[in-house]
């Protein structure tokens, strides 16, 4: 299960470990953390409460039994940003790696919306705790699902499935490429239960051959 960090907010320890213990229990437990508001490191002044933030997920991560957290970063395209993004990354993923986490970037417009910046970015951090979690709408939008999926499935560490139309596809392409990872559903109408039905038995069906029972 992917929890948006949103939906914490204001959360006590005693919440966190209800939620841990639920998720447990019916056997879907927490995966990843995601942070899909923007943090905004495009300058140094706005960087600082960015990276606490980094820090605070880390660690809700880790009370939630969560082995991923996702963010997205706010910064503008150019080699300067690259940089200073990169070595604000790499501080907080000294904490990310000591509590055996994994972190993914999300792709968000500018710095991270290109394919190869959002691949240079995460070369340029460095390390096996690194990567992506693209989506099908994301990948539609750069260049196709196949081309763009190619180049990013070696970096992902999960990929959305926000378009169900496109997800037998992208199990196909996903398996010729030797993925192994998990997939996230992510349906359009979230809180329609039918929405998330469907897509789960569309990706079921395109993992398995057959409809689930």
């Amino acid at each position: 299960m992917n929890v948006p960090a949103t939906m914490l907010a204001g959360a006590t320890g005693r919440d966190f470990e209800h939620l841990r213990d639920q998720a447990d229990r019916f056997g879907c437990p927490v995966l990843v953390l995601e942070q899909r508001l923007a943090l905004d490191l495009s300058s140094s002044k706005s960087s600082l409460g960015s990276v606490e933030r980094m820090h605070a997920l880390a660690t809700a991560a880790v009370r939630l039994g969560a082995s991923h957290i996702s963010v997205a970063l706010k910064a503008d395209n150019d080699e300067p940003s690259l940089e200073r993004v990169a070595s604000i990354v790499r501080e907080v993923m000294a904490e990310v790696e000591q509590y055996e986490l994994t972190m993914m970037l999300l792709p968000q417009e500018g710095l991270t919306d290109d394919p190869e910046r959002l691949m240079a970015l995460v070369k340029l951090v460095g390390g096996f705790r690194i990567g992506i979690q693209p989506s099908i709408k994301h990948a539609m939008a750069h260049g196709g699902l196949e081309a763009t999926m190619r180049r990013l499935a070696p970096y992902a560490a999960s990929v959305v499935a926000d378009d169900v139309k496109l997800i037998p596809e992208l199990v196909e392409l996903l398996q010729a490429v030797g993925y192994e990872n998990t997939i996230a559903l992510h349906p359009i109408r979230a809180n329609q239960l039918g929405s998330w039905k469907t897509m789960r038995d569309v990706l079921h069906t395109a993992i398995h051959g057959e409809s689930e029972a």
